[in-house]
């Protein structure tokens, strides 16, 4: 049986556990791995914060958010992740970007990490979903991380159409009402929202070109995996079509207040 963090790192990269040892080679062009990058830094300079600014970055992957931030803005980053091959990546890019002095990479689960309270004055979910459970639930854990009137960051998004959908991964999913409630349901303003949609089909349909362009190489040195790394490229071929379709793309900007 998988332990957790192994299933953790399972539903956050939307497969099983028996593909996890063959992620990095299909996510080896990806950097980023769906946030989005500029939107995120465009937010975080819109803050004006100084430069001992101290970053949690959870699920961070490969570090592009960290990385950038600390080379953009000087500020010290935290990146926790599960995945150690991600890690070793991102700390080879950090040194690349001359800014490894300024960014930490944890190895360690989000769920198990944020379990103690911490006192970053930035921290930033993007792309992961939901690992927390509801909205609610993702918000109540996120400020635990930040000082009082520290700010957060969600890169998510919200049911366009339906009011519930029984998809693995959205079955917390709200519309856009219910989420701004539950964005705030413990007091915390609302200071911005951006709408990613564009940005966000664009960067859906380049990854789901460079991961099927890898995974047909994959199947030539493994065949025996074909049937998964087959179904494993349908998957992110449907879950883009669904993401257009059904979810609105959203960045969130929250700073806590007591």
């Amino acid at each position: 049986m998988p332990c957790k963090t192994e299933q953790s790192i399972s539903n956050s990269l939307e497969t099983n556990t028996r593909m996890l040892p063959f992620m990095p080679y299909l996510l080896q062009d990806l950097w980023a791995l769906g946030s989005s990058v500029e939107i995120i830094l465009d937010v975080v300079g819109q803050l004006k914060l100084p430069s001992e600014t101290k970053v949690l970055d959870l699920a961070c992957g490969k570090g592009a958010v960290s990385i950038q931030i600390a080379s953009k803005f000087g500020f010290r980053v935290t990146g926790i992740d599960a995945m150690e091959p991600f890690l070793r990546e991102a700390i080879q890019k950090s040194e690349e970007h001359k800014v490894s002095n300024l960014c930490e990479f944890i190895e360690d689960d989000i769920l198990n990490y944020t379990l103690n309270k911490h006192n970053y004055d930035v921290v930033i979910l993007a792309s992961v979903g939901g690992v927390f459970g509801s909205l609610k639930n993702t918000i109540a854990r996120l400020r635990t991380q930040v000082k009082n009137n520290g700010c957060i960051i969600i890169d998510d998004g919200y049911l366009k159409n339906a009011e519930h959908l029984n998809r693995k991964g959205y079955e917390h999913g709200l519309n856009h009402e219910e989420s701004i409630k539950a964005l705030t349901s413990s007091g915390d303003e609302l200071i911005k929202e951006i709408n990613t949609d564009e940005v966000s089909i664009d960067i859906n349909e380049e990854y789901t070109a460079l991961i099927k362009k890898r995974g047909e190489e994959l199947i030539v040195s493994n065949p025996e995996m074909k049937a998964e790394i087959d179904n494993y490229i349908r998957g992110q071929e449907e879950e883009c079509r669904f993401l257009g379709d059904e979810i609105g793309g959203a960045l969130w900007l929250l700073r806590k207040r007591e």
